[in-house]
């Protein structure tokens, strides 16, 4: 595998070489390392953030499957809950919006109904004056 990888020179295998390898490999660790490292604060946010809402766990290579598990279960009772909760306020703010609409049909409805009778006063009182005005007209012509 060496030889495909490093050209060779009279003295051995090209130092140049070699060390561009060398470096490359110690680039990769680190690369390696930084991604391990990345993977653990995000883990830890995850766990920070689950325990925020109430979910507690300890995760080892032995019970990883067994914490999924249980994360999983308890975020669907989670969701749940949540949307439980999200359509008892959608069922709340209906039942407000009924019963403020049929507040105001009937104040609309008892509005209509005192014009209307404030419209057959005022029509009563115009045929009173329109049979008075006659009467007079008609003493008035004789």
């Amino acid at each position: 595998m060496a030889n495909e990888l490093f050209s060779i020179q009279p003295e051995g295998y090209s130092t140049e070489e070699v060390d561009r390898y060398i470096d490359m490999l110690q680039e990769e660790y680190r690369n390696a390392i930084a991604w391990g490292e990345e993977m653990e604060a995000k883990l830890q946010e995850v766990e920070n953030s689950l325990k925020e809402n109430g979910m507690y766990f300890t995760l080892q290579p032995d019970n990883k499957d067994e914490v999924v598990a249980s994360v999983f279960m308890q975020l669907t009772e989670t969701v749940n809950q949540t949307k439980a909760a999200a359509q008892e306020k959608a069922e709340q703010i209906i039942a407000s919006a009924n019963e403020k609409s049929r507040g105001i049909v009937r104040q609309a409805m008892e509005n209509s109904v005192q014009i209307r009778t404030e419209n057959n006063m005022i029509m009563d009182n115009l045929k009173s004056i329109k049979n008075m005005i006659e009467v007079v007209l008609e003493k008035g012509i004789q």
